[in-house]
Formats: C-alpha cells, structure tokens, sequence
C-alpha cells in the first residue's frame, strides 16, 4: 500500500512540476493550451479555467501531457494561427520545450533549499570495520580512521563517501583517500563493479560505518512464517544448529539460506532458559534460479551512538547556495552514468522501471518528511535529465530538431522528423520494456 501512495504522490508532483513548466512558458509565448492533463485515460476530475484551457486528472497515474495548440494535430483556423505552437519563433519553441526538465531541476534546487534549512542528519566518515582482504584492507586501511577526502574531494560523512564513490564505477585505476591525520590510502580498482547489479560501493570497497558481525538475537518474527510456526520469539537469541555454534547473524543467515525445505535443530536462549526448537525453512527461488531458505526472521540492529551523527542546519542563502550544488553534482552524475552506460562501463541491469521507483518511493515515505523530500528531489532531476536525451519524443529529441533547424536555417522534413519519432517510441518502449524486465529480476 505504502509503495502505491509513494509511487502516486511522486509521478503526481513530479509531472505536475515538468508539465507546468511547458504550461507556464507556453503561455508567456502566447502559445493557447488546449489541455493540461495529469495521467493518462479517463478523466476522473476536469474543469476549465477563462482561457479555455482544460485541466484534468486522469486514471493512470503514470505520467501526464500538455495538449497545445498545432496545425501538426489538426487544422486551425487562420485567426488562431497568432496562438499556434509551430509558428511561434525558434528560440520561443526551443523555451517552451526546455522548460518542463528546468523546472524539475529547479523543483529539485528548492526541494535540496528547504531540507538544508530544516536541517539534515548524516553518519561520521569514521571507519567502524575494515574487511578482511578486501581492498581496503589490502590499501592499509583500519578501523577507527576518519575519512575526510576521496579522490582530493573533502567528506565528512558516510554519504558524502557514498557519491564520491559512485562516481568511479566502472573505472581501471585506484581510489584516494585521505584520513584525518593525513595519511593516503590507494585501493587499486580494476574495471570496477562493471557487471554489477545494484552495486554497493562501500561495500565493495570493504569498509563500514559500523561492524557487520551482529549478535544473533531476533528482532522481529514474520506473521505466518516459517519462523513463528517454529515458534521462533522476538528477543531469542541463537545459540546453535545441529550441534553447530552460531556466532553472528552472518553465519544464521547463511546456515537458512543454506537449508531450503531441510529441518534445522535450533537452540535458542530465551530470557534465563535454553529451548530447543525445529525449523524448516521455506524453499525460495532467487532472481539468478537458485533457490535458498528463507524463515522470516530480522535481526536487531544496534542504534546509532550519538557521537556518530553530524547535524547541520544552514541560514537561507548558505541552504540555497547548497541547493544549486547539490543539485548540480546530482546532474553531472547523472550524465556520467548515461555516458558509462553507453561505453559499457557500467552494466544497463542498472536502470530501474516504476516498480522500483514505487519500492523506493514507497520506502522514503514511510521513512519520514526529510527523506521523502531528498527522493523527491532526486528523481525530480533524473527526470529532468532523462527527458533532454536527444531521443524524438522527449523533449531532448525535439531540441535537437530545432539546432538541425537553427544551423540549416529550415525545419527538418516533416517525413524525417516522422521517421525519428517512430525510432525514438520504439527505442523508449525497449528501453521501459528492459526497465520493467530489471526490476521483477530484483524482486
């Protein structure tokens, strides 16, 4: 439930905030709108304001258009020729076309504005566990240094690292980093997380926050798992199965997905008693075939010391410089991905369909205001960025158009801008295809 009112509220302010902004520059042009329209299908809500435009709220919440006037759609009227999109002047069609990504870019710039203000949370860039021979491990990193640069970028925080990280994916070369004492590290990377879906940098990388070897002792039991008809109880702790020592949550986890369908002679403490209990773990399939065991269990998760966090609040002008910042090194990732995409250098498993973004949105709202509003911003700016890839249909496509017309001083033939168009739905519709298929293999 919570993923389709995620999904609903994020399509729904975010083509909101892309389609106005065609709406509002196509006005200031004098260009008369026909219909503004939020989702596809049929009308649930509409009505009509003084300039005759339409304005509705359809039933598929997943997307949305702005219907104006152009003799490409129909004839018109030689008195409303004033008012028509196409004999508008190429710089006024190249505004109103760019206008709907710039106003997710500025949406996002606000949006980055008002959490900068209300203040944000993040984890220290202290290092808690170092894993054994990964490459951080081999670079001479240990636990209890301070990250405070990345590649000569400054950091202060396990997100800040995160980015910094991100942005390497796919390379040949080392990483930086430089602790508080000065200190270099070199991780050697080679054609780094290339094939990876999903991929995890820090984790790659080989260091933590905090370390990842947990006690076993069950947080949660799910409703009608295979754990609560075991009679696994929140509070257990695990001792053993079939005579074997359990140490961590890392070796209970794997012993489960090690035994589908096979019973496991478990001890657990509970409060001052030993119990003996009898599990069978549920036979699951994953994304690659193979099928593990699943119980239903979670683990409880230490919480965060306080001297861990670092907590920041900033005036307005500091917030919004901060904004524009954030939101620029968020397109250029953005735009480097692509590029990576298309040289190979970061595998296409990466891109991500509605199911996804519905898990995502659906995961931030539950999480709360602040997060909501960091996501909100975020894929606010992929779809700015998305849409001026210069593919016919979106609006990069029809800039393009329009500097084939500024250089050649004509319009492209209406047969060739057809063709494009055609190439351009059939490329959008494989890649959304590929985007859904990614997204029921993570599930």
């Amino acid at each position: 439930m919570m993923m389709i009112i995620g999904l609903i509220l994020t399509i729904g302010i975010l083509v909101t905030v892309h389609e106005y902004g065609h709406f509002w520059v196509a006005r200031r042009c004098g260009v008369r709108v026909l219909r503004f329209s939020v989702g596809f299908g049929k009308p649930l809500f509409k009505w009509y304001d003084r300039y005759g435009t339409e304005y509705v709220i359809a039933a598929i919440p997943l997307g949305g258009y702005v219907k104006m006037l152009d003799a490409r759609e129909g004839e018109v009227d030689t008195a409303d020729l004033g008012q028509e999109f196409t004999h508008k002047s190429l710089w006024q069609r190249i505004a109103i076309v760019s206008a709907g990504p710039i106003a997710n870019f500025i949406f996002a710039i606000v949006a980055y504005w008002l959490l900068f203000m209300i203040g944000t949370s993040a984890i220290k860039s202290t290092v808690g566990e170092v894993v054994v021979d990964s490459p951080a491990a081999k670079a001479g990193m240990t636990e209890g240094i301070t990250i405070r640069a990345v590649d000569g970028q400054d950091v202060e925080n396990w997100q800040d690292i995160s980015y910094r990280l991100v942005e390497r994916i796919g390379e040949t070369g080392t990483i930086e980093f430089t602790a508080a004492d000065k200190r270099r590290y070199l991780v050697r990377i080679d054609h780094w997380l290339e094939d990876a879906k999903d991929p995890n940098p820090v984790e790659s990388i080989g260091i933590s926050p905090f370390p990842t070897r947990l006690d076993p002792v069950i947080d949660q039991v799910v409703t009608d798992s295979q754990a609560e008809k075991g009679g696994l109880k929140s509070g257990d702790r695990l001792l053993s199965v079939n005579g074997r020592k359990v140490d961590n949550w890392s070796d209970w986890v794997h012993l489960v997905q090690q035994s589908p369908g096979v019973s496991m002679q478990t001890e657990v403490q509970r409060g001052d008693v030993i119990v003996q209990l009898t599990l069978v773990p549920d036979a699951v399939s994953n994304a690659d075939g193979k099928t593990s065991g699943f119980l239903g269990a979670t683990v409880v998760v230490p919480s965060i010391p306080d001297d861990m966090i670092i907590s920041h609040q900033d005036n307005p002008a500091t917030a919004l410089i901060k904004g524009f910042e954030k939101t620029w090194q968020t397109i250029s990732l953005s735009l480097r991905m692509f590029g990576k995409m298309l040289t190979g250098e970061v595998s296409v498993k990466n891109i991500s369909g509605p199911v996804s973004i519905a898990k995502m949105a659906g995961e931030s709202v539950i999480s709360g205001p602040e997060v909501f509003i960091g996501f909100l911003a975020f894929v606010s700016i992929s779809l700015g960025v998305f849409n001026l890839l210069p593919i016919p249909v979106l609006d990069g496509g029809h800039l393009l158009f329009y500097l084939i017309e500024g250089i050649f001083r004509r319009p492209l033939p209406e047969k060739v801008q057809i063709l494009g168009v055609q190439i351009g739905a059939s490329l959008l519709l494989a890649v959304m295809v590929f985007a859904v298929i990614n997204d029921f293999s993570r599930l």
